[in-house]
């Protein structure tokens, strides 16, 4: 069985990719929409349960900010990858920084279950 933490880290790439607007990853966003729905829903899934579960039982250690933070910016970076059309203007505004920050989350995550 594969420990919360690998999985949370691969819905962070793949909430990554599939949101991104870079050129060459833009190839791998031509996929039928109910494909790329379901990626978003699980990337929402997985933000949900960073915040909801682990956050809010271990708020006050580094590791439950961490989920808090990176949860928080899944749940975003799902709703670009459903449907961004919907979202306020300020959340596209931000989309690059909330992109870089959950990309920061998503090394920080990798380079310590690598480490353990």
């Amino acid at each position: 069985m594969l420990p919360m933490g690998t999985i949370v880290t691969f819905c962070m790439l793949l909430g990554l990719l599939f949101a991104s607007r870079l050129p060459v990853i833009r190839t791998i966003q031509v996929i039928p929409l109910l494909l790329k729905r379901a990626v978003g829903l699980v990337v929402l899934a997985a933000g949900s349960w960073n915040v909801f579960w682990y956050a809010l039982r271990n708020i006050t250690e580094f590791w439950g900010v961490a989920a808090l933070v990176s949860g928080v910016l899944m749940i975003i970076t799902s709703m670009y990858i459903i449907d961004s059309k919907r979202l306020p203007a300020m959340l596209n505004a931000v989309r690059p920084a909330v992109q870089f920050l959950l990309l920061v989350c998503m090394l920080k995550y990798g380079v310590t279950i690598y480490r353990m």
